[in-house]
């Protein structure tokens, strides 16, 4: 059976401290993946072109993923979506699936840049999306747990937004963990 691909929105670009690595932020759009954030580490060319995309940014002479994104629509073939897939441990790659049925391999990216560009859908593959993604703490409107809110979730309730510290512990967290910190068992 087939593992159903959850459909994504690119959230912005951020720079992740201290290393000022780039990152992509995208969630889920689809119900019930609303809170899941996968977070893509990109070079700052690409990070760059995602962001004059979003902003609607339009540069006096085309960039590459402008170039490309003309190039396959004037032939036709149009980009009917873009698949963003887990490669390893901890690097994505990607996939233009054109209009025309001819899948091209990317990375995830490049992909990415080329979607926001041509305005069409992101996905990944739920089992990925669940296995990779962070849900954000947010402050709720209320200090009570909802009913029947797991053990972790009512310590949580009332807690307000995530502090500065326990932001810098997670990037320490993150700069200093391996694969094997992620198990799952």
């Amino acid at each position: 059976m087939e593992d159903p691909q959850v459909q994504l929105e690119v959230v912005g670009v951020r720079v992740e401290l201290p290393s000022n690595q780039p990152v992509l932020i995208l969630r889920g759009v689809d119900p019930g993946t609303e809170n899941l954030h996968v977070a893509v580490v990109v070079g700052p060319a690409e990070a760059a072109a995602v962001a004059r995309a979003l902003q609607g940014e339009v540069p006096p002479r085309p960039m590459t993923h402008d170039l490309l994104t003309t190039v396959l629509e004037s032939w036709g073939r149009g980009i009917g979506g873009v698949e963003i897939r887990l490669l390893d441990s901890s690097t994505y790659a990607g996939s233009l699936r054109l209009n025309s049925g001819t899948t091209i391999d990317a990375r995830a990216s490049d992909a990415i840049a080329v979607a926001v560009r041509a305005q069409c859908p992101i996905s990944m593959a739920r089992t990925t999306l669940e296995a990779v993604s962070v849900t954000p703490r947010y402050r709720s409107s209320s200090s009570e747990p909802s009913p029947g809110a797991s053990p972790e979730a009512q310590q949580l309730a009332g807690r307000g937004p995530i502090s500065e510290d326990e932001i810098r512990e997670f990037q320490k967290f993150l700069s200093e963990a391996d694969p094997e910190d992620f198990d799952r068992s």
